[in-house]
């Protein structure tokens, strides 16, 4: 979809109807919710315990994080050598 194209979609957006805009939304909803779920099952698959990583967040900038557990969604990682642990999103990590 070309951004000309999605401009107009937007202004027609004032004629639809409130039950109508609903079901767009949660159409949309669903597709964002099914990408990212994708999204976090690929970098999943290439996750290992073990692994050294990074993880996006500021509290955790420029860390060594190793992998201790996976999780459906989630990850524990520990900062190497010390006995923190954080539990974050697998989307947030980097390798």
């Amino acid at each position: 979809m070309t951004l000309s194209h999605l401009k107009t979609t937007i202004s027609q957006l004032s004629s639809l109807s409130v039950s109508e805009l609903r079901s767009l939304n949660e159409a949309v909803v669903d597709m964002i919710k099914l990408k990212r779920n994708m999204e976090s099952t690929i970098k999943k698959a290439t996750l290992s315990v073990g692994m050294l990583v990074k993880v996006n967040h500021p509290r955790l900038a420029g860390k060594e994080l190793e992998i201790k557990k996976i999780n459906r969604t989630k990850a524990t990682v520990g900062v190497v050598g010390r006995f923190e642990s954080y539990t974050v999103p697998i989307q947030m990590i980097e390798h």
